[in-house]
């Protein structure tokens, strides 16, 4: 999918993460959004058995983003999380920026 090729990847402030895609979308996640979306099996196995992540936003923060082949991130975060892989895909499906937040309510 073109659409969810990045074309930069930026801190956007020290608990902000932004990715401008091919399509020139802008995307702007936190990092305790980010965190608690974290997509590997480990994270899902917790959220299945005891529902939401808890992760304390107020210092969670990355240490190193890791590119993944040409298709994805790994995050490298302080708590020494390390194993969620974040495709493109998943990015820009879990943004929630007004135009993609409205989009998401006219699809369900």
């Amino acid at each position: 999918m073109a659409t969810a090729d990045p074309s930069d990847i930026f801190e956007a402030s020290p608990t902000e993460l932004g990715i401008t895609w091919k399509d020139g979308h802008r995307s702007v996640y936190s990092l305790h959004h980010l965190r608690i979306s974290c997509p590997c099996a480990t994270c899902n196995d917790l959220r299945g058995k005891y529902g939401p992540l808890v992760i304390n936003r107020d210092t969670i923060r990355l240490k190193g983003i890791e590119p993944t082949g040409r298709y994805a991130l790994q995050m490298l975060w302080n708590d020494g999380h390390q194993t969620g892989i974040y495709a493109w895909e998943f990015l820009r499906e879990i943004c929630s920026c007004a135009e993609c937040a409205k989009k998401a309510s006219a699809k369900s």
